[in-house]
């Protein structure tokens, strides 16, 4: 709690928190409420303006933009958030378990993954969505795949440095299992650096899901995405601009809330820095 506290005392962790807590607050109430059906039509209200009746206008369906913009944010933060764990929990593992016990399985394991890092995150997952096909939990699989390596990289590396410690040979002179050695004494000893990744890779993964809604092979519509709402606004811009500058603004908003968040957390947990 003494940590958090010092973070939010930085002044781009106290506006990034601030911003990430807005997003995260108007994701959990896109998913449970939303002023009107996200996905419902009305023809005779196409390209509405802000009224009271639809307060942030409607598009070219006559769909509510508040409601799509509501429920959008539920879908890009519910699939950022699962693919971070699913990154990061396949990634401590295989990082763990190449970094400690070491030997062929670490050599070819890392030959596979210095093979993936070759490829930019983005594109590894175009070319999985292509062979899954858009849909929420292929998304969540493709990108989850394309960003595990840098998460296996970083635990790897930090339990090779780590593994060498005194209090690790003790814990082992003392008889601990190996299991319980890497459980207790190594792995939350490597929770810093794994935390401000996971934070900046929830940035990462938000504009990839944009990046791949946008190019049609995200969260398949009528479901609304801050990047399908993008693509569907792109013929409409010169003369109704509200329809692609709100989502934009929405994943604009989001982003530089996680990087402000991410660079104050960065920086409280840099043994340099204390």
């Amino acid at each position: 709690m003494k940590r958090l506290l010092r973070i939010l005392s930085r002044p781009n962790g106290l506006i990034g928190g601030l911003m990430l807590g807005f997003v995260l607050l108007i994701a959990a109430t896109g998913a449970v409420y939303t002023p009107y059906d996200p996905t419902g039509q009305d023809y005779l209200a196409r390209f509405e303006g802000a009224s009271a009746t639809h307060l942030l206008g409607t598009d070219m369906f006559g769909r509510d933009l508040l409601s799509r913009l509501l429920a959008g944010a539920g879908v890009s933060v519910t699939v950022s958030f699962l693919t971070v764990l699913v990154a990061v929990t396949g990634g401590v593992i295989i990082g763990a378990f190449c970094g400690y016990w070491r030997g062929w399985f670490d050599r070819i394991v890392m030959m596979v993954i210095e093979a993936l890092m070759a490829f930019p995150g983005i594109l590894l997952a175009l070319a999985l969505m292509v062979a899954i096909g858009p849909n929420k939990y292929g998304v969540v699989l493709a990108l989850a795949l394309a960003y595990l390596p840098s998460v296996t990289r970083l635990v790897r590396g930090t339990v090779l440095s780590l593994r060498e410690k005194e209090y690790v040979e003790a814990s082992v002179a003392l008889g601990n299992s190996t299991f319980y050695t890497l459980i207790r004494h190594v792995l939350p000893n490597s929770l810093g650096p794994l935390i401000v990744l996971s934070t900046t890779m929830f940035g990462w993964v938000l504009l990839a899901e944009s990046s791949l809604s946008f190019l049609g092979l995200g969260v398949p519509p009528p479901a609304p995405t801050w990047g399908n709402m993008l693509a569907e606004a792109r013929g409409y811009l010169m003369r109704f601009p509200w329809l692609g500058i709100l989502p934009g603004l929405c994943i604009s908003f989001a982003l530089l809330g996680v990087n402000l968040f991410g660079d104050a957390l960065r920086d409280e947990l840099d043994p340099r820095n204390n």
